[in-house]
């Protein structure tokens, strides 16, 4: 079926307490995954790292027990989580910990992107939270100054800063993981371009920083200073040109789903080449991530199809079927011919996705 264009009825472009959260918590969650590596054991690392996705799964339970408190509460959780790791040393804590401070922050993470992707502008924006805080992260991580007592001490702190912002914040309304939008929305058919959407995110998300390593070392045998730094640029790719690129998808009209795959599909045939670009160089690296990172600010469409389509939630889940597949992928695959599978999947997945949507009784409202 067509996939159809009309005009949408005039919303608020953004929830700003939703937006302030939502920087807060990336803040958080980015610069701990980033410390996890130097100051964690390997099993709390995983749980770290698998949690704060495959804990989305108690969000039904979550919202049964304590519906519209459901925020607040799994923002006190993680400050919680963050406190205990910077106080307690002993494993099984640790480990509880972690576990904690993922589920926490993986609920809250899904609330507030689930609220801010109502609208094609409030995806954007939420994207652009995200990766603000993604690139405050990155320079914090950058201080030779922190200990990992004052590291998650502060981290606990600044989340709780969201309490009251979190307390006065309003839902469209219950906050659910599935909610009547459409008819279309259930059945296995039309969820499975969704899971399909969410794979190829994962893909895109984590086979960047997964694929440029391995592209350097393998040309120089070493990681360079500047290394680093990409990991900023990309977020700050994204802060920057998150609404023009969305700006210039809405210029196409009828013809914007079909942009946003052009788009994605390039960013995966760039992905594809880290050897075209000569990454083991600095202005090869920067053209690289800044192509990718402009790919990606097409996600905010999937993202706010996906709630229109009631499937926000599935979508979310099976990013962590991405990720993990591309982990995968790169310790099996010899490069380079792990970055050129990747490519191919997360390409072949978008268009499936598109043909998967045509053929079902969903349609996409614009």
């Amino acid at each position: 079926m067509s996939i159809e264009t009309t005009v949408a009825a005039a919303k608020p472009v953004i929830n700003v307490r939703l937006f302030v959260i939502r920087m807060i918590t990336a803040v958080s969650l980015f610069a701990v995954l980033g410390k996890a590596n130097v100051w964690l054991d390997t099993a709390t690392n995983s749980i770290l790292a698998l949690g704060y996705r495959a804990l989305l799964l108690l969000l039904p339970l979550t919202l049964l027990i304590l519906g519209r408190r459901s925020l607040s509460v799994t923002l006190l959780c993680a400050s919680l989580g963050l406190v205990l790791l910077a106080l307690t040393s002993q494993q099984g804590m640790v480990m509880f910990a972690a576990g904690l401070f993922a589920y926490g922050i993986a609920i809250a993470g899904y609330l507030i992107k689930s609220e801010a992707a109502q609208t094609r502008e409030g995806a954007a924006y939420n994207r652009v939270a995200m990766n603000m805080g993604s690139l405050v992260a990155g320079l914090i991580l950058l201080s030779p100054l922190l200990t990992p007592t004052m590291f998650f001490l502060g981290a606990a702190a600044f989340v709780l800063l969201c309490m009251p912002i979190a307390l006065g914040a309003t839902f469209s309304s219950q906050p659910s993981v599935a909610r009547p939008v459409t008819q279309g929305g259930s059945g296995w058919r039309n969820k499975l371009p969704w899971v399909i959407a969410g794979i190829i995110m994962g893909i895109k998300l984590f086979g960047v920083f997964s694929i440029l390593p391995q592209a350097i070392l393998l040309k120089t045998g070493e990681l360079p200073a500047w290394y680093g730094l990409m990991l900023i640029l990309n977020s700050a790719v994204v802060v920057f040109a998150q609404v023009p690129v969305m700006n210039l998808i809405e210029r196409t009209g009828r013809f914007k789903v079909l942009v946003v795959i052009a788009i994605i599909a390039g960013g995966f045939a760039v992905l594809s080449a880290p050897g075209v670009f000569h990454v083991e160089t600095l202005l090869g690296a920067l053209i690289w991530v800044a192509l990718l990172s402009i790919a990606e600010c097409a996600f905010s469409y999937l993202d706010y199809f996906s709630v229109k389509q009631n499937n926000m939630f599935v979508k979310e889940v099976s990013l962590g079927v991405g990720a993990g597949l591309t982990v995968l992928v790169m310790r099996v695959v010899p490069a380079p011919f792990n970055a050129v599978l990747l490519a191919l999947l997360g390409a072949g997945g978008i268009l499936l996705w598109y043909w998967l949507v045509r053929r079902s009784s969903a349609e996409l409202h614009d």
